[in-house]
Parts: structure tokens; C-alpha cells; sequence
């Protein structure tokens, strides 16, 4: 293994812990927070509280465009600093909560800063980093989200039971701004030295891969659009009031904790296995196995209250629920290059954030007018099954002759 190769591996570890701490934290621990609330402030309603959800997802994909169109001409390390910092600060004011409105900018600013500070970055360094193992990187450093939301759920839970809900606030923003963020500035870079010597807009454009014009005009872009729309739509939809459902079926806010804990623990898995399975079979195969496999998993919700329901919906569901973040940066720089692949990646991002910020808002929406989420999971499993449709459906770059014979050129370069 070169020098190169173990720098590229040690920013996939630390990539993988900022995401634990960020993203992990953030985004993953609403599902705990959301019954929390609903006790604390027992006059809101559920759709009222499905609110705080989809504005964080609809403010870090409003955020994901600038932040794909700044990482194409700046550093990642910078953005993805401030956007740990943002993501800290965000947690720091919902624990001094005592109405909606601060909860609703505590969750904007989390939201800005998770989208700067995590899964998209993330993505662009390990694309620029590796070629050949890309998948398995991608899926061990995106992995970090799910672990993170495995840990930080029960970190976040027993800070809920034992000292409240705002010191669970406070207890997961701290490590994002004195750990996450220094590290970040320490270890990260957005490419390999060497290999590109030029400034980071003009070694952008040398890349191969489409221009967004053209990115545009293909069938893949769009394909790739629907598949982030039916994986947030649904993931967001589902995981969001799991942990509420479960309890509604009989489950201790313990029990139902532990279930939504183990669930990321398995999505982590899912996320190496997938990526592992994408450099063999090809992003846009793997992808629509997982909306199958994530259909199959929803199904059986209806079967938690047993025993063996629940350790079987744990297992698929959890194994392919996550898998998506990993697999659609693989697929857009399979299908659409690396030349623009942080704006292009933001405009699919849009999208993915349309979709998660529609998810809870429907699931919370059907269970007040039925009082039961039985039309939203069966509304999900259609949804995922329309997504494998799209992903299988996406096509692969092919580069043209020119560019293969100017990206050959700099061969003495480490790679």
C-alpha cells in the first residue's frame, strides 16, 4: 500500500467519525427527540412536531446546492469545518428551547450545518481519493451517519430519561464542535497531492465526466433524481415515527430506543456490504436490489408486535434502510463523472431533501386523519419499489477517447 493509499484510508476513518458525531447525531437521533417533544409540549400534535424533521431536511437540501457548487472551488475541509460548528451551535440553541419558533431555527441551522458538514463533502473527497475501491470507501466512511445514529440514539435516549430532553440536546452538540470540527481541519483534504496540480476550481474541470448542461440532458440524471426522491421519501417517512409506532404496538420508550438503535447499528452493515456489492455489480444493480430488499423489510412492520416480527423487521429493514447514501454519490459518479460532481451531487441532494422533507409530513398527516401509519408503510413499499425501477434504469459513463488520453498524461503523479 503507498503512502497515498493509507493517507486516503486514515481520511475515510476520520470521515467516518465526523459523520458518527455530526450526522449520526443530528439527523439521526430526531426519531428519539420527536416523542420527547410531544411529551414535553403536550399540546402540540404530531403533524405540528413532523414539522421540525422536514424543515432540517429541507434546509440542509436547500443548503446542498451552494455547498456542491463551493466544493468545486474550494477546499472540502473548509466547509465542512464551519458546517460541524453550524451543526453544534444548532443543538446548543433547541436546548434553550421553550417554544416552537427557536426549535424551528435550531433545526434550520442543523440542518445547514449537516449539509456542509457531512454526507456530501464526504462523498467528493472519497471519490477524488479512490477509483477502484470506491464503494467499499463510500460505504465505510457514510457508514459512520448509521453508527452514529446507533450510539447517539442511546446516548441521546438515556441523557432524555435521566436529565431531559435539553440536556440530550447538550450532550450531543458538544462533540460536534470540539471534536468533529478539529478534525476535520486536521486530516481532511479534498484531493490527493500531487495529482492534480492546479487549484482546486481548474482540477475540478480536468476531471472526466459531464458538464451540467449535459448532465442534464441524460436519462441517468433524472433516473437518479426519482431514486433520491423515493429513498428519502420512504426512509424519512418510516424511521421518523418508528420509534413512536413501536411504542403505540406495546414497546417501553426503552425497548423501542434499543429496536431504532439496533436498526442503525444494522445499517451500517448494510452500507459496507452494499458498497462492497457495488464495486462488483455496479452502482445502479446494487441500488435497486436495496429499494427491494428495503420494500421487503417495510412489510414486515406489520408483524412487530411478535417477537420474531420484530427481530426480522430490525434485520432487513435495518441492512438496506441506509444503504442508498452510500450507493447514489457511487452512482452519480458512475453515471455522471467527477468533473461537477459536488454541483451535480447538490442538485440530486435538492431533490433527495424534497423528498425527506414530504416523508414526515404525509406519515404524520395520515396517522391524524387515521390514527394508524398503516397507509403510510404501504404507501412506502410502492415508493421503493418505483425507486428500484429508477435506479436500474440509470446508464454509465462512458468517457470520451480525448479525455482518457488527458487524464493519462500526468502518469509519473502518485495515485
Amino acid at each position: 500500500m503507498t503512502a497515498i493509499e493509507r493517507r486516503g484510508w486514515f481520511i475515510v476513518a476520520c470521515l467516518f467519525l465526523v459523520l458518527l458525531l455530526v450526522f449520526g447525531g443530528g439527523y439521526n437521533t430526531v426519531p428519539v427527540f420527536v416523542p420527547a417533544l410531544l411529551r414535553g409540549f403536550p399540546a402540540w400534535s404530531h403533524q405540528r412536531v413532523s414539522i421540525l424533521p422536514s424543515v432540517l431536511a429541507l434546509s440542509a437540501g436547500v443548503s446542498v446546492l451552494p455547498v456542491g457548487w463551493l466544493l468545486d472551488r474550494f477546499e472540502a475541509r473548509v466547509l465542512m469545518v464551519i458546517g460541524c460548528v453550524t451543526a453544534g451551535c444548532g443543538f446548543l440553541v433547541a436546548s434553550r428551547a421553550d417554544s416552537f419558533a427557536p426549535l424551528l431555527i435550531a433545526y434550520l441551522m442543523l440542518g445547514c450545518g449537516i449539509a456542509a458538514g457531512t454526507a456530501l463533502p464526504a462523498a467528493y473527497v472519497i471519490a477524488n481519493w479512490f477509483e477502484a475501491r470506491r464503494g467499499l470507501a463510500m460505504g465505510i466512511a457514510i457508514s459512520g451517519s448509521t453508527i452514529g445514529g446507533m450510539v447517539m440514539t442511546l446516548v441521546a435516549g438515556y441523557a432524555i430519561r435521566h436529565w431531559g430532553w435539553r440536556a440530550a440536546y447538550l450532550t450531543v452538540a458538544l462533540p460536534m464542535i470540539a471534536v468533529a470540527a478539529p478534525l476535520v481541519a486536521a486530516a481532511v483534504r479534498s484531493r490527493p497531492p500531487g495529482r492534480v496540480k492546479l487549484n482546486p476550481r481548474d482540477a475540478a474541470a480536468a476531471l472526466d465526466g459531464y458538464e451540467v448542461a449535459e448532465a442534464l440532458r441524460t436519462r441517468s440524471f433524472w433516473m437518479i433524481a426519482a431514486a433520491n426522491f423515493c429513498f428519502a421519501f420512504s426512509a424519512t417517512g418510516t424511521a421518523i415515527y418508528l420509534v413512536t409506532h413501536l411504542e403505540g404496538v406495546g414497546y417501553s420508550q426503552a425497548n423501542a430506543a434499543l429496536a431504532m438503535s439496533l436498526i442503525f447499528g444494522i445499517a451500517a452493515l448494510g452500507k459496507i456490504l452494499m458498497g462492497l456489492l457495488a464495486d462488483r455489480l455496479m452502482a445502479r444493480r446494487t441500488l435497486a436490489l436495496d429499494f427491494l430488499i428495503q420494500a421487503g423489510g417495510i412489510a414486515l412492520v406489520f408483524q412487530v408486535a411478535r417477537p420474531a416480527g420484530i427481530a426480522a423487521f430490525v434485520l432487513i429493514y435495518g441492512i438496506s434502510i441506509a444503504a442508498p447514501l452510500s450507493l447514489l454519490p457511487v452512482l452519480v459518479a458512475e453515471s455522471m463523472g467527477l468533473k461537477r460532481f459536488g454541483l451535480i451531487g447538490g442538485l440530486e441532494g435538492l431533490v433527495q431533501t424534497f423528498g425527506a422533507a414530504v416523508g414526515p409530513i404525509v406519515s404524520g398527516r395520515i396517522f391524524d386523519a387515521t390514527r394508524s401509519y398503516t397507509f403510510a408503510f404501504e404507501l412506502f413499499i410502492l415508493i421503493n419499489l418505483i425507486g428500484a425501477l429508477c435506479a436500474f434504469s440509470c446508464e454509465p459513463f462512458t468517457p470520451e477517447p480525448q479525455a482518457e488520453l488527458r487524464l493519462a498524461r500526468p502518469a509519473t503523479a502518485p495515485s
